[in-house]
């Protein structure tokens, strides 16, 4: 057999060319811009960008330009490096156009000279990397404000930022959301924030919810990206920056707390009566904490495990944790355990002035000194234990004059190479040790920023109390501290407290005290659950009005919220926000949950609240809107919907894109619609909506429902007692019955 030796040489020749060409350079390419990283396709004609500390910001990236009255992606790429100025990508079609990417350490910049041009791309945002409106850095306003406000007690620096459009507006997320007034991402493992380009969209991708599709008009030039690293720290002002783990904790704690119905005028019964009663009323609302906050031991004695009052707390703390238990609840302590008796407490474990006088915090306690190993040893290791041991599974620690004493006295540590900083990372870290990871802490931040990382719910505030005055302090919380929810600990706006009559003590002590109306504590009520931050009750609860139960029934618990607004507004009450809006997707559906507040005393107010322009929801499409506390629907305008408000009210409504078939809207449970439904949907064959929900035994529970018009209800079944429906000629269907102990099964078919 003879070989063409030639011809089977320009075979191979051939063959190797082909594989070149296919796996060559010149169709992909990684170019590495220290700290970031593009990734071309040119086959594709893809780019993905990422950063060394974030990972991938951008992928599957496309440049789009003009092709009749549409934008369509471009192909025939060719990319050029351009050194340390970036890359140059030209394109061939739809027009030959070429686009400049360059990049700093902190941007990245678009240029191009081709006209109506875009970049579409998906932008990585899962649960670690959420949708947020950024403060502009040189926009941010700041004050010294000092132990007035209860936060650290010590002066400090707050900073706060007023949003040039809907600065009236605060937004909130739950669940994987998105809007058109935003158009930011902020990292939380790394503290960065991500700003896009002005014009901007960001919308959730209906295939990966955990990714958003960005579109970006490019100018002449674009600041396509643009980091803003260590945002919490040097654009908001907090001291460190330490990510919230809420792998032990979802959601910010619902319970109760003893210190604003009876303060130290409190004794066992009180705590005893308080369980049971809650117990009853609320356990299956969603109330799981059950709090003594001081009043348990004497007051000249302060020994915080031990020698409690044999008078007014007879069995002691491991009863009293014991009983809390017993009925289903987690038991919460109050304590100062930087401070200890004096007379009762070693020499040496007393932080002294240089006179040599042991510095005294409040109540004949003196401040320890944490920087003695022998403090430690001896005092701050077997306090920890002994409280855990007694049971207690929150812990709240009132830090007194702790830190204005260690800032003042610091020079006078037994170790004075440590630092405040350093004495309170020691010893919470120790707390944890010995407590673990799933004990809740509760405390006051400090100026040093020691405790985060080791604290799940720092107090933010002043301590608040009954009437519209003194909840004031629990409104600056929501207002100013929102921000750091859920992104650094849970935020603390203190005891809410919704009584229209005074308590026994409130009595005892002759206190010429306010207290709410209905309106006003539904106000508080709305606020606290539509913002995510901690709920703990603070009422004398078997004597609480029924209304004002009701306002506790529908407002807990508390859901896994993030703030969307990543600022402060500050405390001085003509920046607090008049609407709050919640984006929500849940099983429940997509949709807004909008709470509109009237800050004035003296006078109604008439509001129209703007769906695209203030929601952010889509231009040009009709919504449906419930108002959630009368239940009933309101008739909406083109582009927006009115609600007069009464002095001091609130109004809190359930807006939905209005479908084109029947679509749940709300239920009675929970203010938010989405407690409550594990799952809902439509069949259309059959022409039913059906879900199954959480109810309480033995509560009604209530189903609202938008229908068409032309539709009626053929069938609504539930396996629960007593199902009833009523469709009102508005459209709107209330579907109730008896709740269970387990889940109910739900649905209602229709008919033309």
């Amino acid at each position: 057999m003879i070989v063409n030796k030639h011809k089977h040489a320009r075979n191979v020749c051939l063959i190797a060319a082909v594989l070149l060409l296919s796996v060559g350079p010149a169709f992909a390419g990684t170019y590495a811009k220290a700290p970031w990283t593009f990734t071309v396709d040119e086959a594709k004609g893809t780019l993905s960008i990422s950063h060394a500390r974030l990972g991938v910001v951008l992928e599957n990236a496309r440049l789009e330009a003009p092709q009749g009255n549409q934008l369509a992606p471009t192909t025939g790429w060719t990319v050029a490096d351009r050194g340390a100025e970036g890359i140059a990508i030209t394109a061939k079609s739809p027009a030959a156009a070429t686009w400049e990417i360059r990049t700093s350490e902190n941007a990245i910049e678009v240029r191009s000279a081709a006209a109506g041009t875009r970049i579409a791309a998906v932008a990585p945002a899962t649960v670690q990397r959420i949708p947020a409106r950024l403060a502009e850095p040189g926009k941010m306003q700041s004050k010294i404000v000092g132990k007035e406000v209860d936060y650290t007690g010590s002066p400090m620096e707050e900073r706060w930022y007023t949003p040039t459009e809907n600065p009236h507006v605060m937004y909130l997320a739950l669940g994987p959301v998105d809007g058109r007034n935003v158009d930011g991402l902020f990292d939380r493992p790394t503290d960065i924030a991500i700003h896009f380009a002005g014009g901007s969209r960001l919308v959730r991708d209906a295939a990966d919810q955990w990714k958003m599709r960005l579109t970006s008009p490019i100018t002449a030039t674009t600041a396509l990206v643009s980091l803003l690293p260590d945002y919490y720290v040097k654009v908001l002002g907090n001291p460190r920056y330490v990510p919230y783990d809420d792998t032990y904790h979802k959601t910010a704690p619902t319970g109760w707390n003893h210190w604003l119905a009876f303060f130290r005028d409190v004794n066992e019964q009180d705590i005893v009566a308080a369980t049971d009663w809650i117990e009853a009323n609320l356990k299956a609302y969603g109330m799981i904490h059950v709090q003594l906050d001081d009043g348990a031991d004497h007051p000249a004695h302060r020994h915080w495990d031990r020698d409690w009052d044999p008078q007014t707390f007879p069995h002691g703390p491991v009863w009293l944790a014991s009983y809390i238990k017993s009925k289903g609840f987690i038991p919460g302590l109050w304590t100062v355990p930087y401070s200890y008796c004096v007379e009762h407490g070693k020499p040496e474990w007393f932080l002294r002035d240089g006179d040599g006088k042991v510095v005294m915090d409040y109540q004949g306690g003196g401040v320890i000194d944490p920087s003695r190993p022998e403090t430690i040893r001896d005092y701050w290791i077997p306090m920890m234990k002994s409280l855990k041991a007694q049971g207690w599974g929150y812990h709240k620690w009132d830090m007194g004059s702790t830190v204005q004493q260690w800032e003042k006295y610091q020079q006078f540590f037994y170790d004075r190479s440590k630092s405040t900083l350093d004495v309170s990372v020691e010893t919470m870290k120790i707390m944890r040790e010995i407590w673990g990871p799933e004990m809740w802490h509760s405390t006051h931040p400090d100026n040093a920023g020691g405790r985060m990382g080791f604290t799940d719910v720092p107090g933010c505030g002043r301590d608040p109390g009954p009437g519209w005055t003194q909840m004031s302090n629990n409104f600056e919380v929501i207002s100013n501290n929102t921000y750091q929810n859920h992104i650094i600990w849970y935020s603390d706006p203190d005891c809410i407290c919704l009584r229209g009559k005074p308590t026994r003590v409130d009595l005892q002590r002759r206190r010429n005290t306010e207290f709410f109306n209905l309106e006003e504590a539904r106000t508080a009520a709305s606020m606290l659950s539509i913002s995510g931050l901690q709920w703990l009750s603070g009422d004398d609860m078997p004597n609480l009005d029924a209304d004002r139960v009701d306002l506790i029934k529908k407002s807990i618990p508390i859901l896994p919220i993030f703030p969307v607004d990543l600022f402060g507004r500050g405390r001085d009450p003509k920046n607090f926000p008049k609407i709050y809006d919640l984006k929500v997707n849940q099983p429940s559906g997509k949709y807004d949950v909008v709470a509109a507040v009237n800050w004035s005393k003296e006078s109604s107010e008439k509001r129209t609240i703007n769906f695209a322009k203030e929601l952010g929801l889509e231009p040009g499409r009709p919504y449906v809107v419930f108002d959630f506390w009368k239940e009933r629907l309101v008739q909406p305008g083109q582009d927006s919907f009115e609600t007069e408000l009464p002095p001091h009210g609130t109004a809190v409504f359930q807006v939905h894109p209005l479908l084109d078939r029947p679509q749940l809207l709300a239920t009675n449970r929970h203010l938010t619609g989405a407690f409550s439904i594990r799952k809902q949907g439509w069949t259309v064959s059959s022409r039913t909506l059906a879900g199954t929900s959480d109810t309480v035994p033995g509560a009604r529970y209530t189903l609202f429902i938008h229908v068409p018009k032309g539709m009626k209800v053929a069938k609504a079944t539930a396996n629960a007692g007593q199902v009833e429906h009523n469709l009102q000629p508005d459209g709107l269907l209330k579907v109730s019955f008896l709740g269970q102990t387990a889940p109910v099964d739900w649905s209602v078919t229709f008919a033309r």
